[in-house]
């Protein structure tokens, strides 16, 4: 999986600080960036949209998270991610670890074959398109 440059991210509150517990992330998303279907096996998510659209598929159910909503992903279930207006989203990551391997992988001068193979080893595998 590549995840896209077009976005920037900032910890706020990382896993070290929570004793791994949880993690929060908070991404400004450019309007047309996607992450493609994938899977994490090691944490759920949360996504509060603060202002912006998303579009999601969680277990290929797709909805539409606008400013001032939120949707889980769970651990072990396909999802997608789309912005579709430039958006601000904080990201809820339980138990934590993830923020430190986003961190790397979405510095647009990693190898997207760096990329692939760190989310690989993080749990993080790609899902074929349907």
């Amino acid at each position: 999986m590549t995840l896209p440059t077009s976005i920037n991210l900032v910890v706020p509150v990382a896993g070290s600080a929570t004793h791994g517990q949880y993690a929060l992330v908070e991404a400004c998303v450019a309007a047309g960036t996607e992450i493609p279907a994938h899977v994490a096996n090691q944490e759920d998510v949360v996504l509060h949209v603060l202002h912006g659209e998303l579009a999601v598929s969680v277990d290929r159910v797709e909805q539409t998270v606008i400013g001032g909503g939120s949707v889980a992903l769970p651990r072990g279930v396909p999802r997608r991610i789309a912005a579709t207006r430039p958006s601000r989203v904080l990201a809820l990551i339980a138990p934590a670890g993830l923020e430190q391997l986003l961190s790397v992988v979405a510095d647009p001068m990693t190898d997207p074959d760096d990329r692939a193979a760190l989310l690989a080893v993080g749990g993080v595998q790609t899902v074929p398109s349907a």
